[in-house]
């Protein structure tokens, strides 16, 4: 009888203390709900100071922790490559800025320090004739140059077809490859690629990427961009002055005027060119 009075005590204690940790969770979850919607409001009136708008169904990210990584240029991945796209025959000569040339009778290739890579193929098949044919016929090629990207996503646009794809499952938004056919050049390939796994060295402590605060940078160096539709977290491929090629962790930022890349480190707009 002692027992069960001790029993119903102690679960009468553990459903009060249940009941004070679900509100006091409740609590702060509606707490989380109003700072977000706070912030959201401030940076509304912040983007109106600055000529700016937010689309209605704008989601600001949330902040991230992310590595920096670096990536070893791959050059008998290289020349795997172009000797899938050039055939027999090829012959290789390299510049002294590590600029690889590889040439046969089907045309050139060549690849940078940089990761860039250009070439001019001619192909054996009968050239397409509209989007849906380029489209096939460059899955296929990438796949058979290996050239393929994990998680690859192809957009055509005409007799042009762009790759993109991830890298540490996040996106490199300036890493792509374009395949565009010509009737008189073939197959005419570029972008700015890379083969291996990314790897961070010890020391690297990652870099903060602050939404909002990549969001008001960006603000006060872009007014002119109009409304902002959209803000994504991902890579920006890049050599050092090592030549070395890294991963920068870097904002992508979708407006109605364009594109945007913002680096989470330094919060600086950053010329997509380069």
């Amino acid at each position: 009888m002692q027992w069960d009075k001790v029993k119903t005590v102690l679960i009468a204690i553990l459903t009060v203390v249940n009941l004070f940790l679900l509100a006091n969770l409740g609590m702060q979850f509606w707490q989380n709900r109003q700072r977000e919607a706070a912030l959201a409001d401030s940076l509304s009136d912040l983007m109106q100071g600055y000529g700016l708008t937010l689309a209605a169904d704008f989601d600001l990210p949330d902040d991230v922790v992310l590595p920096e990584l670096s990536i070893d240029r791959s050059r008998p991945s290289e020349e795997a490559a172009a000797a899938a796209m050039l055939g027999d025959g090829m012959e290789r000569s390299e510049q002294e800025d590590g600029t690889v040339i590889f040439e046969s009778a089907r045309g050139t290739v060549e690849w940078r320090a940089d990761g860039s890579v250009q070439g001019c193929v001619s192909l054996d098949e009968q050239l397409p004739e509209d989007e849906d044919g380029a489209y096939r016929l460059a899955r296929r090629l990438f796949s058979d140059w290996d050239l393929q990207a994990e998680r690859a996503q192809l957009r055509a646009d005409g007799l042009r077809v762009v790759q993109t794809g991830v890298v540490a499952g996040l996106p490199v938004f300036n890493r792509s490859l374009s395949i565009r056919f010509d009737e008189e050049d073939g197959a005419i390939v570029s972008g700015l690629w890379s083969f291996g796994t990314p790897y961070t060295t010890v020391s690297g402590s990652g870099v903060t990427c602050n939404a909002a605060d990549a969001l008001l940078e960006f603000a006060a160096r872009q007014p002119q961009a109009g409304t902002i539709l959209s803000m994504t977290v991902g890579y920006r491929m890049q050599i050092d002055s090592s030549r070395r090629l890294q991963l920068t962790p870097t904002w992508k930022i979708v407006t109605d005027a364009g594109e945007y890349l913002v680096d989470c480190d330094k919060k600086t707009v950053i010329n997509q060119e380069n």
